[in-house]
């Protein structure tokens, strides 16, 4: 693999997958993170890490990390972050749309506002999606036949 990835155990992963689990909350190194159950095409279960989460926990290649695993006891909950909280507040029509969405999408549209590093950044990619779900013209949505 070419990211940065932790393996989970089979049996854990089997146990996990076989009660409905595919959001765990990870600790590393004393940080709790939430993340989704991946599986590769050999059959192996792990969870992607990115550099910025393994920066934030003094984390290099090679060294040894303290992982505990348990079931996310909110799978559905979605981080925000607050330039994007105060856009959808005021857009209601956005934000309408936006919460009937799945949780996974509303989780991908909100990791691209959150990732930005500069406040400005997440301002405007915040308002540009909200513009785009009022609007159905994110990738994905259906063009109106006419």
């Amino acid at each position: 693999m070419k990211q940065h990835y932790a393996p989970i155990p089979t049996d854990l992963a089997n146990d996990y997958l076989a009660h409905g689990i595919r959001r765990i909350v990870v600790t590393m190194n004393g940080r709790d993170v939430r993340r989704a159950i991946q599986s590769s095409k050999d059959g192996d279960r792990f969870i992607l890490l990115g550099i910025p989460l393994l920066r934030e926990i003094r984390a290099g290649f090679g060294d040894m990390v303290e992982i505990i695993m348990r079931p996310d006891p909110e799978p559905d909950l979605v981080d925000l972050g607050e330039e994007f909280t105060a856009v959808l507040e005021l857009d209601d029509e956005a934000a309408e749309r936006f919460y009937a969405m799945t949780p996974g999408r509303q989780r991908s549209l909100a990791l691209y506002v959150t990732s930005a590093k500069r406040t400005e950044t997440r301002i405007a990619r915040a308002l540009e999606l909200a513009e785009k779900i009022r609007t159905r013209t994110l990738y994905g949505d259906r063009k109106k036949e006419g």
